[in-house]
């Protein structure tokens, strides 16, 4: 399976959004399906766009797979802010950057269930 940049923000995207739609599958009965398609993506079975684009038709949405959501990074007034890098995929498979909350837990893949690798600069 090739890994193309759809791919790849496809599955920053899913990894990003697993949490929340975790949630959802389980309020409304579709976690099964969520599961499948979380099994077939870490293992090379489908392509990652393939199943953002299938759970955005079967959710009605076009948002998951727009880019990441932008957080402001500002250093809190009295504190260093926060050193250069950040955390990236643990398989090297999507182009996530994501940073850990001062004091808070290393960011984890939900795709592959595994901590981001922390990147310097």
């Amino acid at each position: 399976m090739a890994d193309l940049p759809d791919d790849g923000r496809a599955l920053a995207a899913l990894c990003e959004s697993l949490p929340r739609l975790v949630r959802m599958a389980a309020a409304e009965g579709w976690s099964a399906e969520l599961d499948e398609a979380r099994r077939a993506v870490r293992h090379g079975e489908r392509r990652p766009k393939e199943v953002v684009d299938e759970l955005s038709r079967m959710l009605g949405l076009d948002v998951l797979a727009r880019g990441k959501p932008v957080i402001p990074d500002l250093p809190s007034a009295g504190h260093l802010p926060p050193p250069p890098g950040g955390y990236r995929c643990p398989e090297s498979r999507c182009p996530r950057d994501a940073r850990s909350e001062p004091g808070g837990a290393v960011p984890t893949c939900d795709v592959y269930e595994l901590p981001l690798k922390y990147s310097p600069g």
